[in-house]
């Protein structure tokens, strides 16, 4: 355990992070908020105040890393502008690129790995001394571990009405599309007695929703618990009242997991379920190890328990040697299932990943026209859909103000669906019994059936 140290006026510094990419880079960035915390930093969400600035980075699509070089760049003036402030690139661009991002950009400080956050006050101790540092070495590689250091001082902060904890990190399912295997390296859990301890933490804080995370979090096991029994364990904690995870594989949701989102009350009726082409040929060039067969299989196993539950998914548009078939497969399924909400992306190829040699890379134009159809489609699915919610009835967890209407509260269903409430001023944090009178493209409206929450 570490002790806290105490805040010194004189003393205190400015952070800015700015964060690329998935839940896990969110989640990551909170842990480095922690550690810079106990090194006497405050947050600030403007650039010009702070006193260090890092860029938490993503790799999985070429766009977020062109993005990080493009925010260095414009660093640079106020870098010039205040020689004392200190730069550091982290996250899966960090772990991939490493001293090279110190020769490509030299207002850069220090450079860290996806492994190494927790390392943050030894290496800005190094960078006071005037050393240029990168970090990015991978640590042990057991299966089960607890990955998080137990800072005493995450007791003293209020995470909010949401949170996130990661229980897995890493992922051996090395699909031909991915560089997580490489960024994030291999599979390893979690100890469940730290994962149910942040947990006891969080909700002790105000927490009322945990989303559980990992790469391929439903493969999650450790110490004789797998992923069921481990949400079993969270769901009997005291004052919980909502739990999600992200990101399952196909390969590992079973009937098993699909009865816990009956049996478990806290376990929300939505999952994330990313399916990324409908082809079956094309899942197997991007070695996702499924059929299009077993994939509706895996929706049934929830819809028929649950057939009001949300689903989403994840789409790759324009993946090697994809035709225009195997992309109208694609849109077939999109029909077929009919999600609440898709991720859809054009294929980059990413260095180092077996799909990056496939021949018959699309032009791009194909790529954006084709991208441009699947939303449209999607797009009225998502309106019919929102549409036959109007006159439901939803237990809305209220997450704050709206940030442009007066007197406006918003939330989400248990299903995830975005709601304003007009005349609502119930507090964050409480759940509320609300009426659908509206629907719009993206998110519902509602009316607070009276003002007292729905009892916990």
């Amino acid at each position: 355990m570490t002790k806290e140290h105490p805040q010194n006026a004189e003393t205190a510094k400015k952070v800015h992070i700015q964060t690329f990419g998935c839940q896990m880079n969110e989640y990551d960035t909170d842990k480095m908020l922690e550690v810079l915390r106990h090194e006497n930093y405050s947050q600030t969400n403007c650039q010009d105040e702070a006193d260090l600035i890092i860029l938490n980075t993503c790799s999985i699509r070429e766009k977020a890393e062109n993005k990080v070089y493009s925010e260095l760049g414009r660093l640079r003036e106020l870098k010039s502008a205040n020689p004392d402030l200190k730069i550091g690139v982290g996250g899966c661009v960090a772990q991939q690129e490493g001293k090279a991002i110190l020769r490509r950009a030299k207002n850069v400080d220090f450079v860290f790995g996806t492994d190494n956050l927790f390392e943050l006050p030894e290496m800005l101790s190094k960078v006071a001394e005037g050393q240029k540092i990168s970090r990015t070495e991978r640590h042990a590689r057991q299966k089960v571990r607890n990955f998080i250091p137990d800072y005493t001082f995450q007791q003293a902060k209020n995470f909010g009405v949401k949170a996130q904890i990661a229980i897995t990190k890493g992922c051996n399912n090395h699909c031909s599309f991915c560089v997580v295997p490489f960024t994030r390296g291999v599979e390893v859990s979690r100890e469940p007695e730290h994962i149910i301890a942040e947990a006891q933490r969080l909700v002790a804080a105000g927490t009322r929703e945990i989303c559980l995370l990992g790469q391929n979090v439903n493969s999650y096991k450790a110490n004789g618990t797998d992923f069921v029994e481990l949400l079993r364990r969270l769901d009997g904690l005291e004052k919980l009242e909502r739990l999600r995870f992200i990101s399952p594989h196909p390969k590992d949701f079973h009937a098993e997991l699909a009865d816990a989102f009956v049996t478990l009350p806290s376990l929300c009726e939505q999952m994330h379920l990313p399916l990324q082409s409908g082809s079956d040929r094309i899942l197997r060039r991007m070695r996702r190890w499924y059929t299009m067969e077993t994939f509706y299989e895996k929706v049934a196993l929830l819809r028929d328990r649950l057939p009001q539950a949300t689903l989403s998914t994840d789409l790759i548009v324009g993946f090697p040697g994809e035709t225009e078939e195997e992309f109208e497969m694609t849109m077939e399924a999109v029909r077929n299932v009919r999600f609440d909400l898709i991720y859809s992306f054009k294929y980059s190829a990413r260095p180092g990943t077996r799909a990056a040699e496939y021949p018959e890379h699309l032009a791009e134009n194909v790529k954006s026209e084709r991208l441009k159809r699947l939303l449209e489609t999607q797009e009225k699915i998502v309106r019919e859909k929102n549409e036959a919610l109007t006159g439901s009835l939803q237990e809305v967890l209220i997450e704050g103000k709206h940030h442009r209407k007066e007197n406006t509260a918003t939330g989400r269903t248990r299903g995830y669906h975005s709601v304003s409430i007009k005349d609502c001023k119930t507090k964050a944090g409480e759940l509320l019994a609300v009426r659908i009178t509206g629907a719009n493209p993206n998110s519902l409206i509602g009316e607070a059936l009276s003002t007292s929450p729905v009892s916990g």
